[in-house]
């Protein structure tokens, strides 16, 4: 499928726009400047057990220009509406930047101009599916997670999102890039006179959305799934309730793909650690001394950043202020090598590790008319060896535990807590009761610094994440992943 046949705006349409913003960002004092043209649609379909059906769709079209003017940053935007528009954006940010003042001039880390386009493959456009199948896939979903009598809730939604993001800037970049997301999800909430309990597919954390088509909802097996996910809702409602103390733990890729979000994607942005959240989402225990020396975790840690693996929420070929995508070490056999960053702060922080002309690109933003700021990509815990079987065997007694209930942590990403929606007791490596109210907690090195090995390739799945940033708040879309992972000695019991 082609990912261009859609929209208002061709790409040479755009290319004209983002020449005509460009040549207009100019006067004295300008050092830089860059273009994004962004072109999005989006669509999400919601029923429950009433069958009535939520549908939602979106379209929007603009321009975002940022300037470099005296050392200080200059931004405006605008919907895309017709010519001339461009240029009166650009020169709206040109005047932002000489109105305002600031501490110290803004440099930027040297980078070559890059160019090129690049597309997600699809094999079946989401958004030319009939509604009809759809809704009707929607409405069997629904139907066989309610089938438990004591099912009292169910939500199943689809969600499909393109866009077409252009990018030039005054040093020579030009890029374009198609891309295409498409998800599920699936709630079923169980209740009698014992209380209320909740199972998820295919994760807690707003189901699941892979870059990619129709075709990845469609292997999702969601009818069959949502069998079990009801059967496992009435389950948890005789379930014992997990106890608490210190125990060994296996935890799954659901579970771990927030953990990994809040503990080490988040801790491990660069205007973070340098302070810029601090007023807003708070900062890290990370300091930027620590970067290439920290010891994170055991050696059985190793978390890399890729945009370049195919069909995440976090894949692209560039980030939205043009650097191109490349394969980074966060963290090497539990040791803290580098960490996500914008050009800005890479400049900023200088020297060693995360500075130079090669970082992990993560300048994201929600669309056009924001700035962007530093996100996570495709962020994931690299795989071991062997099977969960094999690693429950290694585990001995304890638990498995996976699919997100209950989340907190701390403003410098170092105390947290987690509950899961469902966890079962291990003996002699085999997985026994279904067990409710399953929790842990602890601080971040101690956690990571507890794993003791990581399950194979063969069970590493990967998870899309929605995520806040910033002040506006703006929404970022990434990615997560994790084969299971054994951790020894957390202590569990803490979300009561």
């Amino acid at each position: 499928m082609s990912a261009h046949t859609w929209g208002s705006l061709d790409d040479a349409s755009a290319r004209a726009l983002m020449e005509e913003a460009l040549a207009a960002a100019t006067g004295e004092g300008v050092t830089f400047a860059d273009v994004r043209l962004v072109e999005a649609e989006e669509e999400r379909l919601y029923t429950d057990l009433r069958g009535e059906l939520d549908e939602r769709r979106e379209h929007n079209a603009g321009l975002g220009v940022r300037v470099l003017r005296n050392g200080i940053w200059g931004f405006a935007s605008a919907p895309v509406d017709g010519a001339g528009s461009a240029a009166a954006v650009a020169r709206r940010a040109v005047a932002v930047a000489g109105a305002s003042t600031g501490t110290a001039p803004v440099r930027l880390a040297p980078r070559e101009p890059t160019s090129g386009t690049w597309s997600v493959p699809v094999d079946v456009d989401p958004f030319e599916v009939p509604a009809g199948e759809r809704h009707d896939l929607l409405q069997r979903i629904v139907t066989a997670a309610s089938a438990p009598g004591l099912v009292r809730s169910v939500t199943a939604g689809l969600n499909a999102k393109r866009q077409h993001k252009h990018y030039a800037d005054s040093e020579g970049s030009r890029q374009s890039q198609h891309l295409v997301e498409s998800g599920a999800m699936l709630l079923a909430v169980a209740a009698d006179e014992r209380g209320a309990q909740r199972r998820s597919f295919p994760n807690s954390f707003h189901g699941n959305t892979a870059a990619a088509g129709w075709e990845y909802v469609l292997g999702l097996g969601l009818e069959d799934e949502a069998t079990r996910v009801g059967e496992e809702a009435v389950a948890l409602l005789g379930a014992p309730q997990a106890p608490g103390g210190t125990a060994d733990v296996v935890i799954g890729p659901a579970q771990l793909a927030l953990q990994i979000h809040e503990s080490v994607g988040h801790a491990l942005e660069l205007d973070r650690i340098l302070g810029d959240e601090t007023n807003y989402a708070g900062r890290s225990w990370v300091q930027p001394e620590d970067i290439g020396t920290l010891r994170y975790g055991s050696p059985a840690m190793t978390i890399a950043a890729d945009p370049t693996m195919p069909g995440t929420r976090g894949s692209f070929a560039f980030d939205d202020e043009g650097t191109p995508a490349s394969r980074h070490l966060l963290v090497e056999d539990g040791i803290l090598r580098d960490v996500l960053s914008s050009r800005d702060a890479v400049a900023r922080h200088g020297g060693g590790a995360g500075s130079g002309s090669d970082w992990p690109g993560a300048a994201r933003a929600d669309g056009w008319a924001w700035l962007p700021v530093c996100f996570a990509t495709n962020v994931y815990l690299e795989p071991g060896e062997g099977s969960l079987d094999e690693l429950l065997d290694r585990m001995g007694d304890g638990y498995y535990a996976d699919d997100n209930r209950t989340w907190s942590i701390d403003d410098r990403r170092m105390a947290f807590q987690f509950g899961t929606e469902a966890a079962w007791e291990v003996k002699n490596g085999k997985r026994g009761r279904l067990l409710r109210g399953f929790s842990y907690g602890g601080l971040t090195p101690q956690f990571w610094g507890s794993l003791e090995a990581v399950a194979g390739p063969e069970e590493f799945k990967a998870y899309g994440m929605p995520c806040g940033k910033g002040e506006p708040k703006q929404w970022g879309f990434l990615g997560h992943g994790a084969s299971p992972s054994l951790f020894r000695g957390l202590s569990t019991g803490v979300a009561r």
